[in-house]
């Protein structure tokens, strides 16, 4: 199937793709015209106890699913609406420190700068 092209205002969910995902982000980013710095979420078992959500870029989802052992069932979420998974407490954890899980399942981000991130 064709790829949706690029508008910053969409949101694009995949299901059961997280074993492609870093060819989804290549080929997204050559092939439909996404940024590079697109943020992407991935929700792990969503709506057990034990979910996880990993937020990224285009650029480094395909690393953070690998270092924190991502599995299915998992759901990406592409798009500016993942920005939404992230909380100024969630900066106040974090520390400024990439790649941190935050409470029991969690919220796991790449994002690095936070300060440019939340506007600071």
């Amino acid at each position: 199937p064709d790829l949706i092209r690029y508008h910053e205002e969409q949101t694009v969910v995949f299901l059961m793709a997280v074993g492609r995902l870093r060819e989804l982000c290549r080929d997204l980013v050559s092939k439909a015209g996404y940024p590079k710095d697109t943020p992407v979420g991935i929700v792990e078992r969503a709506g057990c106890p034990e979910q996880r959500t990993v937020v990224g870029t285009m650029d480094t989802i395909a690393d953070l699913a690998e270092r924190y052992d991502v599995k299915p069932p998992s759901t990406i979420v592409v798009g500016e609406v993942v920005n939404v998974l992230l909380t100024e407490e969630d900066y106040d954890s974090f520390g400024g420190e990439e790649g941190v899980v935050v409470g029991g399942g969690g919220v796991i981000s790449g994002v690095a700068d936070w300060q440019s991130y939340f506007g600071q």
